[in-house]
C-alpha cells in the first residue's frame, strides 16, 4: 500500500483507539483531583480516599490530533488538549489526485483542496468536479430519445441511439480533451433496466481507447454501471479490484477494467458511474479464440470465414433470463439448458438463495455469450439446430456429472470423445484436475467467498471452454461481474447466522444455489491445494488492504460526487412494479437491501457499514484459509 493509502486508512482509526475520551470541563468533577488540592500529600491528610493517588503529568504527543475545524496535541494518558486552535488554512489548490497518491488509477481525478499550515488538515472543495466527464449528445427529435427512461425490465429489446461522445474534464488522456466521436447508446441490463437509473452501452463506429483502460487496448463497446441500488457506488470497483488482485498474471481469467466518471445526456446530468468493459470475446478482453479462420482465396488473397466446426471457444452464462431469449428470434442469444437430474435440487443442500427458494428455483438454463456461427438466421439458435450449441451442451452435461460424482459420490468419471461419461481409473483429484482449470476456479471462489453474491446462483456467473485445435479443452471461471448486491448490500446474505431459519456456518459456498462452486468447495483436494495458497498470496500482496485503501480514496475525495448523484437520483428504490415488490422495504424484514443502505440520506452509515463488513468477512475468511 502506498503511503497516502495508509495514511487514509490510519486516518479512519477512531479517536478512542489512542485510550482517550472527550474532556468535561465541570469543576465539581476536579474537586478531588490531588493537583487541584496544594496540600493534599501523604503526611496529614485526613482524605483518606486520595492516600494512594499520584498527581498525574501529561505527556503530550508530538504529533498533531484534527478535526474538520481544529487541531491540538493530546495528552497520551488521559483526555486533555493542548495548543487547540483554529486551522491557519493555506490557499485553495487544485491537484492530481493520482499523483497525490502515488496511484495512476486516478490519474484522471483532479481535485481541489487547501491544507492547514500548521498540521497538513485537507479540506477539499466539494462543488469541485472531481471525475471525468461523458457527454452524449443525439436529436431530442429522435423516436427513440426517451431510451434512457423509458426502458424496463420486461422489454425484450433496447431501442438504440446515434450521437456523439465527448470526453471532458479529464486533463491529459488519449482522447482528444472534447473531440466528438460518432457512437451509439443503449440501455443495458436486465431487473435493472427496471431502475430509474440504468445501465447504458456504447459503442463507438470506431474502436476507441478510454482512459488508458486495459493498457489502452482500444475496442468499440463499453459499458456505464449505474450501481443504482449501491447507496456507496463502490461496489463494482471493490469486487473489480479484488478479481484484478486475486487473479494471477498468468491466469486465464478476464476481469475487465475500470474507472468512475460522470455522465450527461444531452448536456443534462446523469449521475455517477462506473465505465467499464464491455464483456465479450475479444483480442484482449475474453481470451478465447473467435470462431474465424483465414483461407486464401481464387486469386491468392488471404480473406476470413466463420468457422462452422465445433472446435472453437466457448463463452456462456448460467441464466435465469435465458428464458426470455427464443422470443426474441434471430435477435436472441443462443441457449441451452442441463439437466441436473438428483445431483443438485431445492432441497438436496441447505440453500440459503432467497433468490433458489422463492421461485426461480435451482437454475439449469445458459446463454451463449461467444458467436455461434452453425445456426440459423432467421430463427433463435439452440442446441436442436446448431452443432456447435449442441456440443457445448453436452459437453457441459458431462462436465456437471463429473464434478457431481466427484464431490458427491467421491467416485472419478472420464469424458469420452463422444461427451459421455465413462468409468475410469483415474483418482477423483486426477479426474477433476483433468477436466477443470482448478487454478481458475480458486479465483472465482475466493472472489465469491468475499463478496457474497446473490446473483450468481441464478444470473451473471461466466464459465468459458477452449476447444480450439490448441486449446486446453478444460471449464474455467471466467470474467467476475455484477457486484452491486454483494459485500453485505442484501438482506440474507450476510456472515451471520440467521436465527429465523436456525443456525448455519456463514461460509456461503457451502450453501449458495450455484451448484458448479457448492460441489468444487466440497472437494478437499480444492481448497487445500488451490484455494488456500491463492488466498495467502493475496493477503501477502496486500489485495484486501487496497480494497479498504480503495474505499477510503471514493469515500473522502469523491464525496462532492455522491453528493451530485444522489441530488439527481433521490432513491435507490426500482420503478418497475414488477420488481419493486422485493425491492423495496424497511432493511430489516423486507425488501432486498439491508439498512443501512436503504435510503441514500444514509450513504455516511452505509460507507462505514461497507469498510466494516469487509474487515469482518476478510477476517472470517482468514481463519478458514490463511496461513496459522
Amino acid at each position: 500500500m502506498k503511503n497516502a493509502f495508509k495514511k487514509l486508512v490510519l486516518a479512519t482509526i477512531p479517536f478512542l483507539l489512542l485510550g482517550c475520551s472527550e474532556p468535561v470541563d465541570n469543576p465539581e468533577d476536579n474537586k478531588n483531583d490531588p493537583a487541584n488540592n496544594e496540600g493534599n500529600n501523604n503526611e496529614g491528610n485526613n482524605n483518606e480516599g486520595n492516600n494512594n493517588q499520584t498527581p498525574h503529568t501529561h505527556s503530550w504527543k508530538t504529533e498533531w490530533e484534527k478535526d474538520a475545524n481544529n487541531h491540538w496535541h493530546a495528552c497520551e494518558g488521559c483526555n486533555e488538549k493542548n495548543d487547540s486552535a483554529a486551522h491557519d488554512w493555506n490557499e485553495w489548490e487544485t491537484k492530481n489526485l493520482g499523483e497525490l497518491l502515488s496511484n495512476d488509477r486516478y490519474n484522471f481525478n483532479n481535485i481541489k483542496l487547501r491544507t492547514c499550515k500548521v498540521c497538513g488538515y485537507e479540506e477539499l472543495d466539494k462543488d469541485q468536479k472531481v471525475l471525468p466527464e461523458i457527454r452524449f449528445t443525439f436529436d431530442a427529435n429522435d423516436a427513440n430519445a426517451d431510451f434512457a427512461t423509458k426502458a424496463r425490465s420486461t422489454d425484450k429489446t433496447r431501442p438504440t441511439v446515434s450521437g456523439k461522445i465527448a470526453i471532458t474534464n479529464a486533463g491529459s488522456m488519449n482522447t482528444e480533451e472534447g473531440k466528438e466521436l460518432d457512437a451509439t447508446m443503449k440501455v443495458r441490463g436486465n431487473q435493472t433496466a427496471g431502475f430509474d437509473k440504468k445501465g447504458l452501452q456504447i459503442k463507438f463506429d470506431k474502436k476507441q481507447a478510454m482512459f488508458g483502460l486495459n493498457g489502452g487496448k482500444k475496442f468499440k463497446k463499453w459499458v456505464l454501471l449505474a450501481d443504482a441500488k449501491d447507496t456507496t457506488i463502490s461496489r463494482t470497483a471493490l469486487g473489480l479490484t479484488m478479481s484484478k488482485g486475486v487473479i494471477a498474471e498468468d491466469s486465464k481469467v478476464w476481469a475487465t477494467d475500470f474507472t468512475p466518471v460522470s455522465v450527461y445526456l444531452n448536456d443534462k446530468y446523469w449521475g455517477m458511474y462506473m465505465l467499464a468493459e464491455q464483456k465479450e470475446v475479444k483480442e484482449g478482453r475474453i481470451k478465447l479464440d473467435e470462431p474465424i479462420e483465414t483461407y486464401i482465396d481464387d486469386n491468392g488473397k488471404e480473406k476470413e470465414r466463420p468457422i462452422m466446426t465445433t472446435d472453437i471457444g466457448y463463452c456462456f452464462e448460467m441464466d435465469y433470463y435465458a428464458k426470455d431469449e427464443p422470443a426474441k428470434g434471430a435477435d436472441g442469444d443462443p441457449t441451452f439448458t442441463l439437466d441436473y437430474g438428483n445431483y443438485f435440487t431445492r432441497n438436496s443442500f441447505n440453500i440459503e438463495s432467497c433468490l433458489a427458494n422463492s421461485g426461480l428455483g435451482v437454475v439449469n438454463t445458459y446463454t451463449m455469450n461467444s458467436d455461434i456461427n452453425d445456426g440459423p438466421e432467421d430463427a433463435a439458435v439452440n442446441a436442436s439446430n446448431s452443432n456447435q450449441v449442441k456440443f457445448i451442451r453436452d459437453k457441459l452435461q458431462a462436465l456437471f456429472t463429473v464434478l457431481a460424482e466427484a464431490s458427491k459420490n467421491k467416485v472419478a468419471k472420464d469424458i469420452d470423445s463422444n461427451n459421455q461419461v465413462t468409468s475410469t481409473s483415474m483418482s477423483v483429484k486426477q479426474a477433476i484436475e483433468k477436466h477443470f482449470d482448478l487454478n481458475a476456479w480458486a479465483e472465482g471462489f475466493i472472489i465469491n467467498a468475499v463478496c457474497l453474491p446473490p446473483d450468481v446462483g441464478y444470473s451473471s456467473f461466466y464459465m468459458s471452454f477452449d476447444n480450439t485445435e490448441n486449446g486446453d479443452k478444460k471449464l474455467r471461471y471466467d470474467n467476475p461481474w455484477d457486484f452491486d448486491s454483494n459485500f453485505g448490500n442484501r438482506r440474507g446474505f450476510i456472515e451471520k447466522p440467521n436465527e429465523k431459519n436456525g443456525n448455519y456456518d456463514p461460509y456461503f459456498m457451502d450453501r449458495t444455489a450455484n451448484m458448479w462452486f457448492q460441489f468444487l468447495g466440497k472437494l478437499d483436494f480444492f481448497i487445500n491445494d488451490y484455494v488456500k495458497p491463492k488466498w495467502n498470496t493475496a493477503k501477502t500482496n496486500k489485495v484486501f488492504e487496497n480494497m479498504l485503501g480503495m474505499l477510503d480514496v471514493y469515500y473522502k475525495y469523491f464525496d462532492g460526487e455522491y453528493t451530485r448523484n444522489f441530488a439527481k437520483w433521490t432513491t435507490t428504490q426500482a420503478s418497475d412494479s414488477n420488481v419493486s415488490s422485493y425491492f423495496n422495504g424497511d432493511g430489516e424484514t423486507r425488501g432486498e437491501l439491508r439498512k443501512p443502505f436503504v435510503n441514500v440520506n444514509e450513504r455516511k452509515q452505509a460507507q462505514q457499514e461497507t469498510i466494516n463488513w469487509l474487515t469482518k468477512r476478510v477476517s472470517y475468511l482468514d481463519t478458514k484459509w490463511g496461513n496459522k
